[in-house]
């Protein structure tokens, strides 16, 4: 049988050459080629092969990258590693990611057909060893592992089943998990020091933690672990001795947790946030129990040291980032082409994202929605759409991990702000345009003085007959409804965040007289701010 060949290296004139070597001559019927990593992907989605020779240095993604994806997705295929680089560090990585075989750069025709030649014999070996039942137990072996974690990511996905089909599977893959034990989760986070590196590094010290944890509980339980997708390490537990009751089990589940925390404080220098589960029922329970320990996890900051979370603990949600809310907001900043004004608000929202611990989840994730809707309203109001505004950088699925990490948060919106800048036709060195802004600028900082249309036109110096014509032209709205607007939304914000008296907070807002200011709330928001407090339980 002549085996397939994937060639990829995205120098044309290198690739050209591999392509044109006597293949045939070492048992290779056909060859296929790509030009990066991505690329050889796709042809492999398309194309039964058997050998894949790669060069390691490739722009989007390199040859490790492509032979661990191959690893995990077609283990049978054999990898060929070429590279000009010879430290020790590749060599390691490419013994991890269990390729056949790793040249240095220049390679001699003569050596590389060597080595594909040999790899095609120990193909054909195997596959004479195929039809042996020996063959059919090692094959299965050497799947267990990928199996059992896509059996686990589809139970704690939710995903719909037939009723016997999961304990069938589970008996079939060796999980000897017994149906009346009660199990537990453990849900774990890599915190701190390990968050600072780069993400080979991270999985790396991912797969440290299923080790560390694999060793500290396969004596007391049975366990059965991945990474799921939100980057979280589950692990599922059930001891092998049934304790007295479910309390006692329980407690060996926290205690091991413990246990796993100190470990990796001790061996890798970093700290490990977990939560414990209640017991459940395996499989009927796994998904709800899973999902209460994301929610817990999704109000816990990523800033602190290592935690455990218990099932069943009291924890509220942290308030709003009073930055990101308070006018003017981002919506307004972009409208008025302010874009050094909304970068200085990102510096000011992240240094209160720091300084109160904020960066859980959910206000990444308060972040990230506000910030592309604004991004959309903007992009809409010029008629164009997102992608003509911004590129892709404010796509909210360009970076799966986008969520977990403020400072891809903070990357994502700065890239998407320049981009939209540079695309806006509303240019800032325009005239109205800087004179709109430094309106906005005047009221913003006179709210509680006289902002009237005689002072912001003396201040700019224009008549206030043509200032007023002009900003409506451009604006679409008089310099008093903004005023009022503004007033209003700063007014909501102070009720929210302060215990300020409705008499004070009228007169930091330029009311003299505070019914009128309450008139005003109240046909703004429907309610008075005294019942607008109250409603939010202030």
């Amino acid at each position: 049988m002549m085996n397939k060949l994937l060639l990829v290296d995205d120098e044309p004139m290198i690739l050209k050459s591999l392509v044109n070597n006597d293949w045939a001559g070492v048992g290779v019927g056909s060859v296929h080629q790509a030009e990066n990593g991505l690329a050889a992907l796709e042809v492999l989605k398309r194309t039964e092969v058997d050998i894949v020779v790669t060069d390691i240095r490739m722009p989007g993604m390199d040859g490790l990258e492509l032979c661990r994806c191959i690893r995990e997705q077609y283990p049978l295929i054999k990898c060929v590693l070429l590279s000009g680089y010879g430290e020790f560090e590749y060599a390691r990585q490419a013994i991890q990611y269990g390729i056949s075989s790793y040249l240095l750069k220049p390679v001699k025709d003569e050596d590389l057909l060597s080595q594909v030649a040999e790899l095609v014999e120990a193909i054909r070996l195997e596959e004479a060893e195929k039809g042996s039942l020996e063959q059919t137990r090692r094959t299965l072996h050497t799947h267990l592992p990928m199996l059992r974690t896509g059996l686990l990511k589809e139970l704690l996905a939710g995903t719909a089943l037939p009723a016997r089909e999961p304990a069938a599977r589970m008996e079939e893959y060796g999980l000897s998990f017994r149906p009346e034990v009660p199990c537990f989760m453990v849900l774990a986070r890599l915190e701190g020091v390990f968050r600072q590196s780069g993400d080979r590094d991270l999985a790396l010290y991912e797969y440290a933690v299923q080790n560390i944890a694999g060793e500290l509980l396969e004596s007391r339980c049975r366990i059965w672990s991945c990474k799921d997708t939100n980057d979280y390490l589950v692990f599922v537990l059930q001891p092998k001795e049934e304790a007295e009751d479910t309390g006692g089990a329980a407690s060996m589940a926290e205690s091991a947790a413990l246990e796993l925390q100190e470990k990796v404080s001790d061996f890798l220098k970093g700290q490990v946030s977990v939560w414990v589960s209640g017991g459940f029922r395996l499989p009927e329970e796994l998904a709800d129990s899973y999902r209460v320990g994301l929610n817990e996890f999704r109000k816990v900051p990523r800033s602190g040291q290592g935690r455990l979370l218990r099932s069943g603990e009291q924890r509220s949600q942290s308030k709003s980032l009073q930055t990101l809310h308070s006018p003017p907001g981002f919506q307004q900043l972009l409208e008025a082409g302010r874009y050094d004004d909304a970068r200085s608000k990102l510096d000011q929202m992240f240094a209160e994202m720091e300084e109160r611990m904020l960066d859980s989840e959910e206000h990444l994730m308060e972040i990230v929605y506000t910030l592309a809707n604004a991004f959309l309203y903007l992009a809409h109001l010029q008629g164009k759409t997102l992608l003509e505004m911004s590129g892709w950088e404010a796509g909210l699925t360009a970076d799966p991990g986008l969520f977990r990490h403020p400072g891809r948060v903070r990357g994502w919106a700065l890239d998407a702000l320049r981009n939209m800048e540079a695309a806006s036709f509303r240019d800032l060195k325009d005239s109205k345009g800087q004179l709109i802004a430094r309106i906005h600028r005047f009221i913003e900082a006179q709210i509680a003085g006289d902002v009237s249309l005689q002072t912001i036109a003396d201040h700019v110096g224009l008549h206030p007959v043509y200032l007023s014509t002009l900003y409506k032209q451009e604006m679409k709205e008089n310099i008093s409804d903004f005023i009022i607007r503004y007033r209003m939304e700063k007014a909501g914000m102070l009720l929210r965040t302060t215990d300020i008296k409705i008499y004070e907070l009228a007169s930091r807002l330029g009311f003299q007289n505070p019914p009128y200011f309450s008139k005003l709330f109240k046909q703004h928001y429907g309610v008075t701010p005294q019942e607008f407090r109250d409603r939010l339980g202030l």
